[in-house]
């Protein structure tokens, strides 16, 4: 059975988040949609990492940005693994899953990273399963004057229906918010306006249990099992 649902970051509750074996953990688990976090290395190639720097998931310290490529792969993740490539992530995940790639740009903080990912978009050929988002609105109004193909998304902390029309205006579909802030009115809110609604987090029953209530609402979770189990209850 397929899980309708969002992998955060993987499966960070098992695996190291943003690695691949947290991923293919998330595919085997039958989940629709994956969740990942791209930066810019030092030598402009995008990497998977929630965090600017390398200090919480590595073995290693520093920003993201002051290592080329080639030295951010002789650090550890985990036991054994090293940072990967959202190139590498990408090609794991064609033809399998939805990718949700969020860009973790803070204002110039990656000069060229829009231009860099829409390239490996098109390389590995997966403009029709990726949608890009981020809590940096400006990052994806420059995504979509770099292409009119890419689907987009918008990440938020709470419900404001002022950000409708300006989705509308930069045709971005997906919009994303904490659980708290869902309610009945915003869910038809966006329903109206053909915005595909994503929540965060849902890992406790009682998040399950309030964004269940709304079909077309898709749910972002960090414990996949946990949310697999309360899936199947409900809807199998």
């Amino acid at each position: 059975m397929k899980i309708r649902g969002v992998a955060h970051r993987g499966y960070p509750l098992r695996y190291p988040e943003n690695t691949l074996s947290s991923y293919k953990a998330a595919y085997d688990l039958g989940f629709t949609h994956l969740e990942l976090d791209v930066h810019l290395s030092k030598d402009g190639v995008p990497v998977l990492m929630h965090d600017p720097t390398i200090d919480r998931m590595t073995d290693g310290q520093g920003w993201v940005k002051d290592y080329t490529l080639e030295e951010l792969r002789q650090f550890r993740v985990g036991r054994d693994e090293t940072i990967p490539t959202l190139e590498e992530a990408l090609l794991f995940a064609k033809d399998k899953m939805t990718v949700n790639v969020e860009l973790k740009q803070y204002g110039e903080l990656y000069p060229g990273l829009e231009e860099t990912v829409l390239e490996i978009l098109k390389k590995t050929d997966m403009l029709d399963q990726v949608y890009i988002s981020s809590f940096d609105h400006y990052s994806i109004v420059k995504m979509r004057k770099l292409s009119d193909e890419v689907e987009l998304g918008l990440i938020q902390w709470g419900a404001t229906p002022a950000v409708v029309p300006f989705m509308e205006e930069i045709r971005a579909r997906y919009l994303s918010l904490r659980t708290e802030y869902l309610t009945d009115e915003y869910v038809k809110l966006c329903e109206r306006s053909g915005i595909q609604l994503m929540v965060w987090p849902v890992n406790l029953k009682w998040q399950f249990d309030k964004a269940a209530r709304y079909p077309s609402v898709l749910c972002v979770t960090d414990d996949l099992e946990g949310f697999k189990e309360m899936y199947q209850e409900r809807f199998q």
